[in-house]
């Protein structure tokens, strides 16, 4: 099943490739995780998101939507440093006890883009995560704890219309209370590495084609490496708006084994 959609999902990439293209911006990312980037936004970004993803847990099997806002900002005063932000309310839905609501953590960054070419562009930041996360939701995001990251990313331009992105990190877990129907206890955090890249592709002026492949260690005792494959769209409606969305497979059991997320991007 996973094989035939990651055979379904390059032949249609492929078949893009074909067409006329248009150019990439720095305001243009990947669907995870848009601070992975070696670029800077150049305009005030607001994003909303809305994902299902559907979970194999340390608990059992699970749904969870998650609902929240991402804020980017690089300052007038200096367009190489981007401040960012966001949070989510999560729905937790597992197949054993009852559902919950909750909080998932703030998430606050700031990075420093130290090189920029017309081709080559080179990031690094850091990011905290405030201690806001519901023990009853658990996941995808919401520990309850301070948790550290620090990220490099960088961005090759390969042409007016392709952009090749990578990143590389650590980030240290803390320990995690969790409440989560018969289980009532801590979870020994990690510390984590993460790797990934992706593209994104402009196959029209209004659209661009994105994918990516995302690798991180285990986050907690209890849990296993997160390798997540994912294929998204952007459709600018007019400069300053865009509608976007994708879908995603999980590669090991500490990835949600499928998401469907939709998004609205406003820049201003």
């Amino acid at each position: 099943m996973k094989k035939m959609f990651l055979i379904g999902i390059v032949s249609i990439v492929l078949g893009m490739a074909a067409v006329s293209a248009a150019d990439v911006t720095q305001n243009d990312r990947l669907l995870q995780r848009p601070e992975w980037d070696g670029a800077v936004v150049q305009q005030n970004w607001v994003d909303g998101t809305l994902r299902f993803q559907q979970w194999d847990t340390p608990f059992g099997d699970a749904d969870a939507w998650t609902l929240g806002p991402t804020f980017i900002t690089s300052l007038p005063a200096n367009r190489l440093l981007e401040l960012g932000g966001r949070f989510n309310v999560i729905r937790f839905d597992p197949d054993d006890f009852s559902s919950e609501n909750g909080l998932g953590d703030i998430e606050l960054w700031g990075k420093y883009q130290f090189i920029k070419t017309s081709e080559y562009m080179l990031s690094a930041g850091l990011l905290v995560t405030l201690p806001t996360g519901s023990e009853d939701v658990v996941l995808p995001s919401a520990s309850g704890e301070v948790n550290v990251e620090v990220f490099a990313a960088g961005r090759f331009q390969a042409s007016r219309a392709l952009a090749l992105i990578a990143h590389a990190g650590a980030r240290q877990n803390s320990d995690m209370d969790v409440d989560i129907g018969p289980f009532d206890g801590e979870l020994d955090g990690e510390l984590q590495f993460l790797a990934g890249g992706g593209v994104i592709f402009e196959v029209a002026p209004q659209l661009n084609l994105q994918g990516e492949i995302n690798f991180a260690t285990e986050a907690y005792d209890e849990y296993d490496n997160d390798i997540q494959f994912r294929v998204g769209f952007d459709y600018q409606i007019n400069p300053d708006l865009l509608i976007g969305g994708g879908t995603g497979i999980g590669l090991d059991d500490g990835a949600p084994e499928v998401e469907v997320a939709v998004r609205c991007a406003f820049l201003f």
